[in-house]
């Protein structure tokens, strides 16, 4: 009886508590995809909550240590050991390896789930980003198979570590919280959020790109109000104001105040309720994260303009515009929102795929892929 061991504490970095949930997500769908004498297992960190499946065929371990030591006891492989033997797969490439037999029966496969540790590092800061670093080679030397999200992310990899480096693409998809819901509507509520807007999660920067969209708006006095939904992306070493929380704030230009809404979730269902209610994604930073705000977007058939960066291009595909530099992105920000129908085809297409990315098909894909190794 094989048993596909899911390691549920992601890499501490900006997305963690949205891999925490998507490791949820995945891990119902590879109980439910398990084939015939096939089961799971999910991993948490002592003192972590234990999530409660449905499926007979998942169960749940709390881990020995605190989810804080993780990172740095598992650079060691000594404590990999009690992993021998198992199949295990982890999202982030923060999990436990070690060197061993080929003959020992086990199988570990690693998502590296985006590339900013080298193509942005300052995003991360240093400590962050050798700290990724040394995971993902760790993973190249031991893991048994690398999955990217993205055939952009595994370009990257190549460039790093080889261009011979075997990596496969598992697509993603957007966690159950950033979909819509029966609240949403109460929660945009809540959140003062305008009827009609555009939403963005850039940051300011040479690369969030925010100015971008300030600038747009500044242009045409036409466009509907913007969200900037603030705490989903990376943020460099902070030279902004800092609130009485001692989080950042984003300066708005002071003609703009009564056409910006900054806005932090309270909850990651906050989230799916603002994507639902969005006639546009703007997303015209450098970079890319793993992509569930994209995705969740899509999933919503709201289109993406983008910056056309690699791993979101991809992701989007016909489902968005892509504008490289500021002006053609404002320009093509107030086109889509002159031409409804334009928009309104787009967000059509959006539809379409957004329902290509599925839990289900990657549980599928993960389960079929240790079945080949």
């Amino acid at each position: 009886m094989a048993m596909l061991t899911l390691i549920a504490e992601p890499f501490p970095d900006w997305e963690a508590q949205v891999h925490a949930a998507a490791a949820r997500d995945l891990a119902k769908a590879v109980a439910a995809t398990a084939p015939r004498s096939c089961s799971a297992r999910y991993l948490v960190a002592r003192g972590s909550e234990k999530p409660a499946f449905d499926s007979p065929v998942i169960r749940v371990e709390h881990l020995p240590m605190r989810a804080a030591m993780l990172p740095y006891v598992w650079q060691s492989g000594t404590t990999a050991r009690p992993l021998d033997g198992e199949f295990v797969h982890a999202l982030t490439p923060m999990l436990p390896l070690r060197s061993r037999g080929e003959d020992d029966g086990s199988q570990t496969s690693v998502t590296i789930p985006h590339s900013l540790a080298w193509e942005a590092p300052a995003l991360l800061g240093s400590a962050q980003a050798r700290l990724f670093r040394a995971f993902t080679r760790r993973a190249v030397k031991l893991a048994d198979v690398l999955l990217t999200p993205t055939h952009a992310t595994a370009r990257v990899l190549q460039r790093q570590y080889g261009e011979h480096l075997p990596v496969q693409v598992l697509p993603l998809a957007p966690p159950s919280e950033y979909l819509a819901g029966d609240d949403d509507a109460a929660r945009r509520e809540a959140l003062a959020l305008p009827e009609r807007y555009a939403l963005t999660t850039a940051m300011p920067g040479e690369f969030g790109r925010l100015e971008w969209l300030f600038d747009a708006l500044r242009t045409d006095p036409s466009l509907p109000a913007l969200v900037v939904l603030d705490g989903l992306d990376p943020r460099a070493p902070a030279k902004e104001h800092r609130d009485e929380n001692g989080a950042t704030e984003i300066a708005v230009p002071d003609e703009l105040r009564d056409r910006v809404a900054v806005v932090r979730p309270r909850e990651l269902a906050d989230i799916g309720a603002v994507l639902s209610g969005a006639s546009l994604l703007l997303q015209p930073q450098t970079y890319s994260g793993t992509g569930y705000t994209v995705l969740g977007a899509l999933s919503a058939g709201v289109p993406v303009l983008h910056a056309d960066q690699d791993a979101t291009a991809e992701l989007v595909l016909d489902a968005g515009v892509a504008a490289e530099a500021s002006g053609p992105f404002a320009a093509e920000y107030s086109r889509l929102f002159r031409d409804a129908e334009a928009l309104a085809q787009l967000s059509v297409l959006a539809c379409d795929r957004g329902r290509s990315y599925s839990w289900r098909s990657a549980a599928w894909q993960l389960w079929e892929t240790h079945a080949n190794l």
